[in-house]
């Protein structure tokens, strides 16, 4: 397992990603991290308004490259989000999210 430290994150990027519903949401990508050659994206939902930064949640997607695109899925396993959360700790990856919010 290794925490992927070639991407440099000067300026925002924002995710656009089209739920079941069809409705389009905003997130900041903040980090990428590779778990068993398996990429997941650490995300900031952007569209809550009423939100304060004191509140801002950091959301884990699998990430998944299809005919050169990255499509972000939703982890439906609970050992694997919980596999990654571990990894995100034990890398002192919380601290490091938490100052880049």
């Amino acid at each position: 397992m290794e925490k992927k430290e070639d991407m440099e994150f000067n300026e925002p990027k924002i995710i656009k990603t089209q739920d079941e519903n069809g409705e389009i949401h905003n997130f900041e990508m903040i980090d990428i991290v590779s778990i068993d050659d398996q990429e997941y994206g650490l995300l900031i939902y952007l569209d809550e308004e009423e939100e304060s930064e004191d509140e801002e949640e950091v959301i884990i997607m699998k990430l998944n490259k299809v005919d050169g695109t990255y499509n972000f899925e939703t982890i439906e396993d609970d050992e694997e989000f919980n596999k990654v959360v571990s990894f995100i700790e034990s890398e002192g990856g919380l601290e490091e999210l938490e100052e880049k919010l």
